[in-house]
């Protein structure tokens, strides 16, 4: 049964790694789509700070590793769903705008975001959710299509947020679980040298 739970305990470690090295390379891919969406619409390169259209509690000691992945996979769930609008309204909205890198990096991100949310939602503990905020999408943009882009703009800032929220955090975990494994077989030395 200890062999199980060893086993079972390496497989999460793995898990998490994996998820963290995704989460990292989403990160990058994030930073440049809103590079490449800033150049395209003429926005500045480093946006004046705004509040996050998608709010989970702070990542901060007080949680466990269990609420950690259960809100961050909410934020990520959140994340996918804002970006899949974002492509839905473009395509509509600016129909004529041809096939370029931009459109090529939303695709490379769309999938890379979902991949990114089959490993998390592997490393839930016994598929328990969490949920997160997130701010209304408008209905419609009351001033046109410089709104439009202003909002496309916020979602592909909260996308790169949330990409390396989900990095940082999910680096981490790997290193408290080998951390509780050496504990672990420190404490199994010491026992048995305290039976002998």
């Amino acid at each position: 049964m200890a062999g199980v739970s060893t086993n079972g305990r390496q497989r999460s470690g793995r898990q998490s790694e994996r998820a963290a090295a995704l989460a990292g390379l989403l990160q990058q891919e994030c930073a440049r789509l809103l590079e490449l969406y800033a150049e395209r619409e003429s926005f500045p390169s480093d946006p004046e700070s705004r509040a996050q259209l998608v709010v989970i509690p702070p990542l901060t000691a007080q949680l466990s590793t269990a609420e950690k992945i259960g809100f961050l996979h909410a934020a990520l769930g959140e994340c996918l769903r804002l970006l899949e609008e974002v492509i839905r309204r473009e395509d509509a909205e600016f129909s004529d705008v041809e096939e370029d890198e931009y459109k090529t990096q939303r695709r490379t991100v769309q999938g890379r975001l979902g991949h990114l949310l089959i490993s998390t939602e592997r490393l839930l503990v016994d598929g328990k959710t969490c949920a997160a905020n997130v701010a209304a999408v408008p209905d419609s943009m009351d001033n046109g299509s410089f709104a439009l882009k202003k909002w496309i703009l916020q979602v592909l800032q909260d996308l790169e947020y949330w990409s390396s929220q989900a990095a940082v955090t999910l680096r981490s975990l790997p290193e408290r679980a080998k951390a509780a494994r050496r504990t672990g077989r420190g404490a199994r030395r010491l026992r048995g040298r305290l039976r002998r």
